[in-house]
């Protein structure tokens, strides 16, 4: 004979199952989840709602909605909540236009996103809201908005200085190449028309002269030079630095013919790289190199590779020539740093920080390491 109450037995564990999943789904919920009934007084109060609005369940069921709504949104929510137990709509995003505000326990307002369902129960029209506490949110999107709002402005002035920057450039190409391409003609001038009239030291004051005037201008050009670096775009293309490095040398080769140096440049360097701008950085290294040594009776300049300390390819031009003392290390790569006087070595001071420019304008960096008349090595790399 059939069991006729196993048929209800069953259903009963199912309801008995489903409730207890359902509870179990509201508890772990980091959402508030917080039902009314038709007077608006709080039938349901999830472990989510006891977290963002600090009352227990015991101190929230039973009491009027407006608990949980700052004063001034009352009257407005609760006039809302009715309209929409009117409508024919079972679902909706509450605040569509704006963010709502709740309240704490403690009287703190604090910025949510909230969704209303309703449902009949038994008769009885329940509304349930589904509640996020955005405070953090709300605070990171101002936050965000703050930075947006100062890279603007950062870049408005960017713009504006690069503006700036290239009035002086203009100033400094047109304005200032006239007077000294005066002084430097007149005393040519005097040299070669009144030299006669001259003593030796009034002739090694226009030998001054025209040295100084000399030295300006290559300032000028290195001052020019740099300023357009920051200007100008990164044009990539495979570039062998080996060849490259062979060409610098042979130059200074050509230019110095009594110089006795050993060079060793390792074949297959290959990068990414703007050519012409990759020629700079070579130009200066193996130049400084060059330089550097020329108190040697027989010196020695490498071109090579290594890698850094991430692993990532790293070129270096190292040299056994006047080198520098690592406690001044931070100054080599400044504009018209010097750590060697002009009588030493001549220079404008304005190499290294063009090398640093370009690294850095191909994502690498720029860095050296060096001993007091134990040479010098200079690493670079490219992204």
């Amino acid at each position: 004979m059939p069991d006729r109450d196993g048929p209800a037995t069953n259903t009963a564990e199912e309801l008995l199952a489903s409730r207890e999943l359902f509870e179990g789904i509201l508890a772990i919920a980091a959402d508030a989840v917080v039902s009314v009934d038709q007077a608006q007084r709080i039938i349901l109060f999830n472990q989510g709602a006891e977290r963002i609005f600090q009352f227990t369940a015991a101190e929230a069921l039973g009491q009027p909605l407006e608990i949980l709504l700052p004063t001034f949104a009352r009257a407005g929510h609760s006039r809302q909540v009715e309209r929409f137990g009117h409508t024919g709509v079972q679902a909706r995003q509450m605040g569509e236009r704006s963010i709502i505000r709740g309240r704490r326990k403690n009287g703190e307002e604090f910025p949510a996103e909230a969704s209303i369902s309703r449902i009949v129960v038994g008769g009885r029209t329940v509304f349930t809201a589904i509640l996020r506490d955005v405070t953090q949110a709300r605070e990171a999107e101002e936050a965000i908005n703050g930075l947006n709002a100062d890279l603007r402005r950062r870049a408005t002035q960017l713009e504006n200085a690069n503006r700036e920057l290239e009035a002086f450039s203009y100033s400094v190409s047109h304005d200032l190449r006239a007077p000294l391409r005066s002084i430097s003609g007149f005393s040519q001038v005097l040299t070669e028309d009144y030299s006669d009239c001259l003593d030796e030291e009034g002739r090694d004051y226009l030998k001054r002269i025209g040295d100084a005037s000399q030295r300006m201008a290559q300032l000028i050009d290195d001052l020019l030079d740099l300023s357009r670096l920051s200007r100008g775009e990164v044009r990539r293309a495979p570039v062998d630095l080996s060849a490259l490095a062979t060409a610098v040398i042979a130059d200074l080769v050509a230019a110095n013919p009594g110089r006795r140096v050993a060079v060793d440049i390792a074949p297959g360097l290959k990068a990414e790289a703007d050519p012409h701008l990759v020629r700079t950085v070579l130009v200066n290294l193996l130049g400084n190199a060059w330089k550097y040594t020329s108190r040697k009776e027989h010196a020695h300049i490498v071109f090579g590779a290594t890698t850094d300390e991430e692993g990532q390819p790293a070129f270096f031009v190292r040299d056994d020539g006047a080198g520098f003392d690592m406690a001044y290390a931070d100054k080599l790569f400044g504009a018209f740093q010097r750590l060697h006087g002009m009588k030493d070595f001549p220079g404008t001071g304005v190499g290294l920080a063009t090398v640093q420019r370009i690294v850095h304008k191909h994502g690498g960096r720029v860095w050296a390491e060096g001993v007091v008349d134990g040479g010098a090595t200079f690493y670079f790399t490219l992204q």
